[in-house]
């Protein structure tokens, strides 16, 4: 039993329609990413200040957080790839749930977002397809939401 959310991931995606997973989707699991490559990257809301003569600040708002979700993928003798691209583009919204190494601690949910591709080639790791997912605003929630795995899902 673990305390955090660490250690070998599962990854599961499905269609998101209308900004949302179906009800009823069928979640297909992806295979085993590259150590270490699995993360979740928020980028700071943009700021905007109000500002008086001599530049001190009056008030200040924050914007909404933005996400980007990657992996990276080996390719594998006799395995197939989980999305089919053009040049990097992938087509359509894709929605992502991460269950940790330890199911029974708080996962990630992903409603909507878009995916692209990077793939490359390195003597020591061969092919490599590296995922990178550009959370959007869902139908309903936030952007990214706590994801616990319940028995028969």
């Amino acid at each position: 039993m673990s305390v955090l959310s660490w250690g070998k991931p599962q990854i599961e995606t499905t269609t998101s329609t209308n900004g949302a997973p179906a009800s009823s989707a069928t979640w297909t699991k992806i295979d085993t990413p590259k150590k270490d490559t699995t993360k979740l990257t928020p980028t700071a809301g943009e700021e905007s200040e109000a500002l008086e003569e001599g530049g001190e600040p009056v008030d200040s708002r924050t914007g909404k957080n933005k996400y980007t979700f990657e992996f990276d993928l080996f390719v594998k003798k006799g395995g197939t790839r989980p999305w089919e691209d053009n040049d990097g583009v992938i087509s359509g919204e894709h929605a992502f749930r991460l269950t940790p190494e330890d199911d029974t601690c708080e996962g990630i949910l992903i409603d909507r977002c878009t995916l692209r591709l990077e793939d490359s080639y390195s003597t020591a790791e061969g092919i490599l397809l590296h995922y990178v997912a550009k959370v959007l605003k869902p139908a309903t929630g936030k952007m990214v939401k706590p994801y616990t795995k319940t028995a028969g899902s």
